[in-house]
């Protein structure tokens, strides 16, 4: 596994210096400390931690809600409790938590939650990067037939002619197929507008 940055957050002095020593001696690195969730979240955003180990139960902004706000940060989340009760892991459940511990830790429950919780959240931001790679290509391909479609009116030629008339303008003007269907589709509105 590779070394990460770590922010702790837990209100107990003890538990945060037990997660510490338990961290660098696996080689991690804490780089944040912190005994409620407002400064946890201070931390999260100046420090970017690569993982944010939070207790649930902390004064001022409780582990789940501190959880939910380093969650839209993109800082995948660990969630140590002494408590199991269903409603503490539903609650869980919903603010995009990586894993739930419960108390007392140790070094053989603690490395392979943070190991799992990582690698989950990596896959997540794989799937999310190729959803959005498939909506831009999925846009593209709508811009490229509706030029070509237009390209088809206008030039009275099949759809077929159309993209390669599409393809052979957009390598004489040394652009993209797709900034070129933009333009087409663009300029077709300018001209309805002007009629």
């Amino acid at each position: 596994m590779s070394v990460l940055s770590i922010l702790i957050a837990d209100d107990e002095a003890l538990t945060r210096l037990d997660l510490k020593e338990m961290l660098q001696g696996a080689g991690h690195i804490v780089c944040g400390e912190s005994n409620n969730g407002l400064k946890a979240v201070e931390l999260a955003k100046s420090l970017a931690p690569d993982l944010a180990i939070l207790d649930v139960m902390m004064p001022g902004l409780d582990g789940l809600e501190t959880a939910k706000i380093i969650h839209s940060m993109n800082i995948p989340v660990l969630l140590l409790t002494a408590y199991s009760q269903p409603n503490f892991i539903n609650r869980a459940e919903k603010v995009s938590v990586y894993g739930y511990l419960v108390k007392p830790i140790t070094e053989r429950d603690l490395l392979p939650a943070i190991q799992i919780a990582y690698a989950r959240w990596r896959e997540m931001q794989d799937v999310r990067t190729k959803l959005e790679n498939t909506q831009l290509e999925l846009q593209s391909q709508k811009l490229i037939a509706r030029a070509r479609a237009i390209l088809a009116a206008r030039e009275k030629v099949s759809n077929y002619d159309a993209h390669q008339l599409l393809i052979q303008q957009a390598m004489n003007l040394r652009i993209s197929v797709v900034n070129l269907a933009a333009q087409i589709i663009n300029q077709a509105k300018d001209y309805l507008q002007e009629k």
